[in-house]
């Protein structure tokens, strides 16, 4: 149940932050949604644009840097707007993880929320389309591999990461680090 869940989320969760962790490194964040569909709690993601320079193609959360002087949750909230077209007031922060860093050079800070059933419209700059995968789904241990992704041309190889298959996508990098963070609080 959707409630349970949330409960759960908000004693094993940190606290919403009101400030940026302190870092040598530029802000960014993301919103992990938690939604109900079809009786299930699903994650929303997106898929990047193919054409974008960094991340493309990629399976992320709605986010990105910091803007001015925003702090982490108003950042995500935001970004979330942009994005995915869902307004502040059909969020309900849960909490956060402990931020981590990016392989862009980022400080990412990414909290979780509850998603209210609001319309969702991506916005084809930055999002090619949205993804919802079952939580269920992601709590099966089966599913989940650690490797090494392939490296970019010019770039060294990037450390192994947690790999999720999900239908023709691959849920890997920073989100899935994330997405195994939040599964490591539900145990």
């Amino acid at each position: 149940m959707a409630a349970a869940l949330d409960d759960l989320l908000r004693e094993r969760l940190q606290p919403v932050p009101r400030h940026w962790a302190p870092s040598p490194l530029p802000l960014a964040a993301v919103l992990c949604p938690i939604v109900r569909r079809s009786g299930q709690d699903h994650v929303l993601f997106v898929a990047r644009p193919r054409h974008l320079r960094s991340h493309a193609g990629q399976i992320a959360f709605p986010g990105g840097k910091r803007d001015g002087d925003e702090g982490p949750l108003a950042c995500a909230l935001r970004e979330c707007r942009e994005e995915i077209g869902v307004p502040a007031d059909a969020i309900e922060p849960l909490g956060s993880l402990p931020p981590r860093p990016s392989s862009s050079g980022l400080s990412v800070h990414c909290l979780v929320g509850r998603l209210q059933p609001v319309p969702v419209v991506a916005d084809p700059r930055e999002v090619e389309r949205v993804l919802y995968v079952p939580l269920a789904d992601l709590r099966d241990e089966t599913r989940w591999q650690e490797r090494t992704p392939a490296p970019r041309p010019g770039h060294p190889a990037p450390p192994p990461s947690p790999h999720f298959p999900c239908g023709g996508d691959l849920l890997w990098g920073l989100t899935a680090r994330f997405v195994r963070d939040l599964l490591e609080l539900l145990r």
